[in-house]
């Protein structure tokens, strides 16, 4: 795909930047919405102009600009190999990668109602206390968006406990998939720019990308 030009036999893949990109944000933007469909499918498909059209609902020209645009952003990339969605199961998935998520292997991934769907490195009791907090402070700043968001700016949706360097020792990061809402809560560092963040997201995007939990 250089210079969107249609080189044979790449895939169109997602980076582990565009995976972020994606999930951090609900509100409709043609990249995002782009992005999302990518992640929808079981295999990374091959690059042509019908893929191109197809996920980002332009004509020819438009859609390659589109596209390019997206590699220079560095949200999509060329794979010379094709990738496959997570086979296994979110129960069996889940611990492995939640641990991959954290410089200390720690990490829960809860629902918007504030129950936890997997843990790793936290001990049941911790993970739903954990996760309630989690639904209480999405509460929050839903009643504080316009103030955050709006008059201040803030772009981002996070909350995190901080050490006195303003190290975070635990995030509460949300994630929205299709009409769902997750959180992804970490102990320490983040662990984003990886290909188990990646894989972590196309596993709930085939699963709750095109559906709703039920409340």
């Amino acid at each position: 795909m250089s210079e969107y030009i249609l080189t044979e036999n790449l895939y169109l893949g997602i980076t582990p930047g565009g995976t972020y990109y994606a999930v951090q944000d609900k509100s409709d933007e043609p990249g995002r919405e782009f992005l999302h469909r990518l992640m929808q499918e079981a295999e990374t498909p091959v690059f042509n102009v019908g893929v191109a059209c197809e996920l980002s609902g332009y004509k020819k020209k438009r859609a390659l600009e589109f596209v390019h645009w997206l590699q220079e952003a560095g949200l999509v990339l060329g794979l010379e190999q094709s990738e496959s969605a997570p086979q296994e199961t979110l129960e069996r998935l889940l611990p492995q990668l939640l641990r991959t998520m954290s410089d200390e292997g720690k990490a829960i991934l809860a629902e918007s109602r504030g129950l936890y769907l997997g843990s790793a490195g936290y001990t049941h009791e911790a993970a739903e206390e954990l996760a309630a907090l989690s639904a209480n402070l999405t509460a929050v700043y839903a009643r504080h968006k316009e103030l955050l968001q709006g008059n201040l700016g803030y772009r981002q949706r996070a909350w995190g406990l901080v050490d006195a360097s303003g190290n975070s020792e635990v995030g509460f990061w949300p994630l929205y998939i299709g009409q769902n809402r997750f959180t992804l809560i970490i102990g320490g560092i983040p662990q984003f720019n990886q290909p188990g963040f990646k894989r972590l997201v196309w596993a709930l995007e085939m699963r709750y990308g095109k559906t709703e939990i039920p409340v």
